[in-house]
């Protein structure tokens, strides 16, 4: 039970270790942000620049405007352009998806700075358009327009990549939000699979247990005690066994459990066993762990009641302090009866491991000797009394 016990949680180390499935789908960007971004983009570049030129009293002031804006709207196209290819071209690694978004701006910058020559040079000139062509003419007679069109496609290239990268940015901060969404879903799953390993622990335990005293009654020849335990056996094994070991049941609930397993035991010690329980009504629908009591009582049966020859108590209380629901239980130990050997921590050590699995830090389970001679365990866990 050990050995599957370390190698669950070997393998809920490697699932957690793993790198997650990169998905190309996971770097893309929402339509409306990206197509958003754009246009936002080349609006505040259109403001920014026609607010200057009026601050700065620009002359023909509405013509440039004018012309601003269809170069704006082809800016638009051209960034939309380059939107659809970066969609389109998604490298795993990020330094990869950056250069490929940089790199795809450069033929589009070059696009939109030849249409940029034709909107101000061609189609409409401004006054001293034919002066600017003269002189740079003068200095590149034969490829002048490719001159400017590269010194408007260097300029340009910043503008471009800045929406390139940002895009980039995005989408990397769409693909973390995914990969934490699937490690968390693998967390959960290593969650439920140790919780299921925990709750399994339990039945095979109390079973041996079990079918050991069922052996003495028969060696002993109690076929009525060994029919009453066998009964009861039954019963709670089928109700134990229905039950989901993620599921939560109301206190009320989990008692009604412990009283099948207690009356398992007593048809082994029917002059020895006294169980009392304290539960105020209002925590009745207390939600707990089901069988998160079964360990406990079950060694109170071990350590209290087996080696004992007078009667001894379980006792059983239940309350709530600063938003937690406190359950202590308690046995008596017969001074006079024969320690029995230690055992060897699982049963506790599982309730521990289960409460800390399912509710973390804030719920915990502590035993040892009591004030008055006996043996008490106390677990605590969030006061919860939604349906279970």
């Amino acid at each position: 039970m050990t050995n599957r016990k370390d190698a669950l949680r070997d393998q809920r180390a490697k699932m957690l270790a793993a790198a997650p499935d990169w998905r190309a789908s996971d770097a893309r960007v929402n339509p409306r942000v990206a197509i958003g971004s754009i246009i936002a983009m080349w609006l505040i570049y259109f403001l920014i620049t026609t607010g200057l030129a009026m601050l700065t009293g620009a002359p023909e002031q509405w013509s440039y405007a004018g012309r601003r804006a269809i170069v704006v709207i082809a800016g638009i196209l051209c960034t939309f352009v380059l939107y659809q290819l970066l969609q389109r071209a998604q490298p795993q690694s990020f330094g990869a998806r950056l250069a490929a978004a940089l790199g795809a701006a450069i033929p589009l910058v070059v696009v939109y700075a030849t249409i940029n020559l034709f909107v101000f040079f061609y189609w409409f000139p401004a006054p001293d358009t034919a002066k600017i062509i003269e002189e740079v003419q003068s200095k590149f007679p034969v490829a002048w327009e490719m001159v400017l069109i590269l010194d408007s496609s260097i300029r340009w290239y910043f503008f471009f990549a800045v929406w390139a990268a940002l895009y980039v940015a995005f989408g990397y901060a769409n693909e973390m939000r995914a990969v934490e969404r699937r490690a968390n879903h693998f967390r959960i799953e290593a969650q439920t699979a140790q919780l299921r390993a925990l709750h399994y622990q339990v039945n095979p335990h109390f079973l041996f247990n079990t079918l050991n005293s069922l052996s003495t009654l028969v060696l002993k020849g109690s076929k009525s005690e060994a029919e009453t335990m066998i009964m009861n056996l039954a019963s709670f094994l089928r109700s134990s066994l229905a039950v989901d070991p993620e599921q939560l049941v109301s206190l009320d609930e989990e008692i009604a459990l412990q009283r099948l397993y207690l009356d398992i035991e007593q048809t082994r010690f029917p002059d020895r066993l006294q169980v009392e329980v304290a539960m105020p009504d209002e925590l009745k629908n207390a939600c707990v762990p089901v069988l998160i009591l079964q360990p406990i009582i079950e060694n109170a049966i071990k350590y209290g009641v087996s080696p004992s020859k007078g009667k001894i108590a379980i006792r059983l209380t239940a309350s709530a302090e600063y938003g937690l629901l406190i359950l202590r239980i308690e046995n008596d130990i017969d001074p006079k009866a024969p320690v029995p050997a230690s055992g060897t921590g699982l049963g506790l050590g599982n309730v521990r491991e289960r409460l800390l699995t399912r509710y973390g830090p804030t719920a915990g389970c502590e035993w040892g000797p009591s004030d008055d001679g006996g043996f008490v365990v106390s677990l605590w866990l969030p006061l919860a009394r939604e349906a279970c």
